[in-house]
């Protein structure tokens, strides 16, 4: 079954509230999102729970960073990526 949402590792990537702010402000969308984990470097400053994925990208003088989640999504019924946050500094 085809997902509305991007995807990375087979998983859709779904934004949390929160996170889908983020991206508004940063001007980015889940397609950024995906490139990132696709290609992103880690970024983690500290030890993160099992299934967290922080990733960062240059892009000029700003990093752009996102952290991910595994999870279920009920809804859809598979597992998933929550994108827990975004942002730039």
């Amino acid at each position: 079954m085809p997902f509305l949402y991007p995807e990375y590792l087979g998983m859709p990537i779904i934004p949390s509230r929160t996170a889908m702010s983020e991206l508004m402000r940063c001007n980015m969308d889940l397609e950024d999102v995906a490139e990132m984990l696709e290609l992103g470097f880690d970024c983690s400053r500290s030890n993160r729970k099992e299934g967290t994925l922080e990733r960062c990208v240059k892009r000029g003088k700003k990093t752009l960073k996102v952290v991910a989640v595994k999870s279920y999504n009920y809804s859809l019924q598979t597992e998933c990526w929550v994108l827990t946050h975004a942002g730039v500094f």
